[in-house]
């Protein structure tokens, strides 16, 4: 017979970012358990609250299965003495095992012949078992930080007040903290309402009862209550409200049972920017926006309410008094702000930190317009210098503004606002903000050159500074999001300016750093480190985007040894490699130049000396001289073919000299005795091989 099983761990409330991994660690670690003790289930459900972490898991057997365990003991060299009788190795393992020796099994290992006894082990009550991995699961969960509470020496996130734990409707039986901490079959209900224990009569009504005591405990259920809450709410006023995704997730991890409140602010904070308006009611009060039928932001926000729709007026006023002073101190951030001029908001940037090893941020602009003169005129951009230079100057203004300070999210979308507010030109204010763009490894980019240049130079200067004072990503570490970045530049270099000299751009970037910077041991290596870290970002880059990890490596190897230029080409040759791919001949095609490979590489390692040309009167058979002619020809082809990047007809050349490669391989003895004749046919074979690995290295093909 077959139950389901519950474990549940009641907490104090825990921190909303803790939930999923923690939720992700209990499944995974129950998975792995069960499987050790061969224990038969069938599904692993996570489900959590703020105030509880819950593990389901669907029809478990109520045994393990039985097994057989085998013991090894002494090889059969020393079972037995000169005279034949049992050593005391033997007697020693069978005692161990209370069995005779003449029951022990002589069985062949790679290390020879060893006498093993194998046991039945008959499977065990799953009661037990869970009453052993329940406690080991809870203690193993990992938290970024962790409370010791009361007398109790259990860590966790918070304060563990319950554990349920079933199978069916039984109880499983253990405790924690010294016994202070105990499984059974009571938890609480909505703690706000009350905190009268439930029972939980069996795993099987879990969920329901819950819910009859006003707890959603499946967070996928409760999204899509909140959800459908604040949409109705909105409905009622003809408007909708803006579900930030983040937001929503957010709350979800906040509430057992979500209700929204409708509630309302003075007008007169409308004159706020709606970024503002936004994020202050998102980040200080979880609540979401509205906006009227035509998307303008209206005065009404929305909160979501732990709790039933009772005393709604009540709640409604405590949630409109908190947000009206938040709104307050905005307005006196924004008012303060806008009286400044841009100037001297630039000053101050002279006493902002950067990098306490490099400098301040107006030190920063300094390296940032070095950086963007010269891509603007490495490329011939025309963008006009005066305007490059003002955006530049202005660009990281609203880091020493009120508003930014309290709300560092909005920088760049107020430095956007705050130029328009002083008079500046929509070019330069669109510059001002999209120069952090991207924003995320896959956010969106600049708009434009302009933009696209100041965001180039900027994040090339942040990345090739750490990099000089060795603060370069480690593992999974990644302090300063310098992977993110190195993904934002590579995908502006490839949108804005796919045929720049990359490298020369990161040379302009070290050689813009202080004087001090250049003396450090890390600096001398910065470059090549650089190169590397941003090579390992491209290939990234196009695996995500669906390129095939040998398709990537195929392109990425060739392109390597012309370094970091010319990186539009990349895209080129990814997508002719992948249309030859879909061709009946790929295969063969791959198999060909596999089998060319391993030649050469036989060659190298017999250190034979391959000839500088090919030796035409060293080429005695017709295949051979057949294979070369179709070599020169496709040869001046694929010099045309290159010089006009049309890699598509350039990798189709495969399919032109594959016929007489086979025919050259089977008809041909490569490794023949005449020294001169071997070494000529290997050079053919490598000049061949070459020539395409210039551009696709075939050997990487899977």
């Amino acid at each position: 017979m077959v139950k389901n099983v519950l474990l549940e761990i009641g907490t104090e409330e825990i921190p909303a970012s803790y939930i999923a991994p923690a939720l992700e660690q209990m499944q995974k670690f129950a998975n792995d358990m069960l499987t050790e003790k061969m224990v038969s289930f069938c599904e692993i459900k996570t489900f959590a609250t703020p105030r509880r972490l819950v593990l389901t898991i669907a029809d478990v057997e109520e045994k393990s299965k039985d097994s057989v365990q085998e013991f090894n003991g002494p090889s059969v060299k020393a079972g037995k003495d000169a005279n034949g009788n049992w050593t005391q190795a033997i007697l020693g393992f069978s005692n161990k095992h209370q069995v005779k020796p003449e029951q022990l099994v002589i069985k062949d290992t790679p290390k020879g012949q060893y006498y093993t006894y194998s046991k039945e082990i008959k499977g065990e009550k799953v009661t037990n078992i869970l009453a052993e991995i329940f406690p080991a699961i809870i203690q193993k969960i990992y938290f970024p930080k962790t409370m010791v509470w009361e007398s109790s020496c259990l860590k966790f996130a918070r304060p563990v007040r319950t554990i349920v734990a079933l199978y069916g409707d039984k109880i499983i039986k253990f405790s924690l903290a010294d016994g202070k901490i105990k499984s059974s079959n009571k938890t609480i209900g909505l703690h706000t309402l009350t905190t009268k224990p439930i029972v939980i009569e069996s795993a099987d009504v879990y969920k329901e009862t819950l819910q009859n005591n006003c707890v959603l405990v499946d967070q996928q259920e409760r999204k899509q209550r909140i959800i459908s809450s604040i949409n109705e709410v909105a409905d009622s006023i003809s408007a909708k409200a803006i579900l930030d995704e983040s937001l929503v997730d957010e709350v979800n991890n906040l509430v057992e049972y979500p209700t929204a409140v409708l509630c309302k602010f003075n007008e007169k904070y409308l004159k706020l920017p709606p970024e503002v308006l936004i994020t202050c009611l998102k980040k200080q009060q979880k609540c979401f926006a509205v906006k009227d039928s035509v998307g303008k932001l209206t005065n009404y926000f929305i909160n979501v309410r732990n709790g039933k729709s009772d005393n709604l007026d009540i709640v409604r006023a405590g949630y409109e008094k908190v947000v009206v002073a938040r709104l307050e101190d905005s307005v006196f951030f924004y008012d303060n702000d806008i009286k400044k001029p841009f100037e001297q908001s630039v000053e101050r940037l002279k006493g902002l930190i950067f990098q306490k090893e490099i400098g301040t941020v107006y030190e920063k602009l300094t390296r940032i317009k070095t950086v963007a003169n010269f891509i603007n005129e490495e490329n011939k951009l025309n963008i006009n210098r005066e305007t490059l230079t003002r955006v530049i100057d202005l660009s990281k203004t609203d880091l020493v503004s009120e508003m930014v300070f309290e709300y560092p999210e909005l920088q760049g979308i107020m430095g956007r606002i705050y130029s328009k507010v002083a008079g500046e030109s929509d070019d330069i204010s669109k510059a001002i903000e999209q120069h952090y763009w991207p924003l995320s490894a896959s956010g969106t980019l600049p708009e434009n050159i302009l933009s696209a240049v100041v965001s180039l130079a900027d994040k090339i200067d942040t990345v090739a500074a750490d990099f000089a004072i060795g603060l370069e990503p480690s593992g999974s570490a990644d302090p300063y999001g310098l992977r993110r970045m190195a993904i934002g530049i590579v995908r502006m270099i490839r949108e804005f300016l796919p045929e720049t000299d990359f490298e020369k751009i990161i040379d302009t970037a070290l050689n813009s750093l202080p004087e001090k910077i250049k003396e450090k041991d890390t600096f001398a290596t910065a470059k090549q480190r650089l190169v590397k870290f941003f090579w390992s970002r491209i290939e990234n880059i196009y695996e995500n985007e669906g390129y095939k990890f040998d398709e990537v490596k195929a392109v990425i190897i060739p392109s390597q040894k012309l370094g970091l230029k010319v990186l539009g080409d990349i895209k080129k040759k990814l997508d002719a490699l992948q249309n030859l791919r879909k061709e009946n001949s790929f295969e063969s095609i791959t198999t060909i130049f596999k089998r060319a490979s391993n030649i050469l590489n036989q060659a190298k390692k017999q250190k034979l000396n391959i000839f500088d040309v090919v030796k035409t009167d060293l080429l005695k058979e017709e295949p051979e001289q057949n294979l070369y002619n179709k070599y020169v020809v496709i040869d001046k082809q694929l010099e045309e073919l290159l010089s006009k990047k049309d890699y598509v007809n350039a990798i189709n050349k495969l399919n032109d000299i594959k016929p007489s490669l086979d025919n050259f391989f089977e008809k041909v003895m490569v490794m023949c005795e005449d020294e001169n004749i071997k070494i000529n046919r290997i050079s053919l074979i490598n000049y061949i091989t070459e020539k395409f690995n210039s551009f696709v290295n075939l050997s990487s093909l899977q």
